[in-house]
């Protein structure tokens, strides 16, 4: 058993970042992706760990995390992971499990102020905005603080978003960097809110390709978003069906009583 497990040692613990690999990075950039529409973040979080082979090199452990087991090809995982990467100088932060709203604070807290000892002065946040039924527009949006919207203005592929409220532990480490001398932003995009959406961290990824010219592989995304959109337009249509077959007993059932 990892002695950074013990209870003995640790406690439960309001939140608290276990590095468990040592890392050297040069002001890296840390992207964090967290459960929401589509699962979109943690798809997006997979995406980059599995294709550049990222290795975990921390877990952050919370008493406001359910107590759950995690598996990932049979193995046994935290359910809340930090990978890095010295060839692409980036930190990806990903977890399975939704944060206890009363923990949020403690999370955030501790996961940047963890960040800020690696180095971290920008971190951004992807996350999906939920729609029914698959987005008729893919648009990519953004919020960030006053000092990078100069810099995501240039990119005529994202939009600003006006206005809005981004909650979670997301949101959390969102108003956290205001607080700090760290630049925090989100990247947002519609996704299907009832089934994995891989067509929203398409485009997250291929936004974050933009920005900062990691040259992510995306070509299963995209042929995953074309087998969803697929099997979402049969369920529609299979819907109609049924909602038509309905109708025309209900037409026939009044006919005959009236007949």
């Amino acid at each position: 058993m990892d002695e950074n497990c013990d209870s003995k040692i640790l406690g439960a613990p309001d939140a608290h970042v276990v590095q468990t690999k040592e890392l050297k990075l040069d002001t890296p950039l840390m992207v964090c992706c967290f459960p929401s529409a589509g699962v979109v973040g943690p798809i997006a979080a997979h995406t980059i760990i599995d294709q550049f082979k990222m290795e975990e090199i921390a877990h952050l452990r919370s008493k406001y995390i359910p107590s759950a087991a995690v598996f990932l090809d049979g193995r046994l995982r935290h359910p809340f992971r930090i990978y890095g990467s010295k060839k692409l100088n980036l930190i990806v932060v990903t977890a399975e499990l939704p944060v206890a709203e009363e923990g949020l604070y403690a999370v955030s807290s501790a996961l940047l102020d963890w960040g800020a000892s690696m180095g971290v002065n920008e971190t951004v946040v992807l996350d999906g905005i939920p729609v029914q039924g698959i987005p008729k527009e893919r648009k990519v949006l953004y919020a960030a603080e006053e000092e990078k919207i100069g810099e995501l203005a240039k990119n005529e592929q994202i939009e600003i978003l006006d206005k809005g409220i981004i909650t979670g532990i997301a949101g959390s480490i969102l108003a956290e960097t205001l607080c700090r001398d760290m630049i925090g932003f989100a990247l947002l995009t519609p996704a299907i809110t009832v089934v994995p959406d891989p067509g929203g961290a398409h485009q997250l990824l291929e936004a974050l390709n933009q920005l900062y010219d990691l040259k992510i592989n995306l070509t299963e995304l995209r042929e995953g978003s074309e087998i969803i959109r697929r099997k979402m337009e049969e369920m529609a249509k299979q819907v109609d069906g049924m909602q038509q077959k309905q109708a025309n007993a209900g037409r026939r059932g009044y006919e005959r009583m009236y007949a």
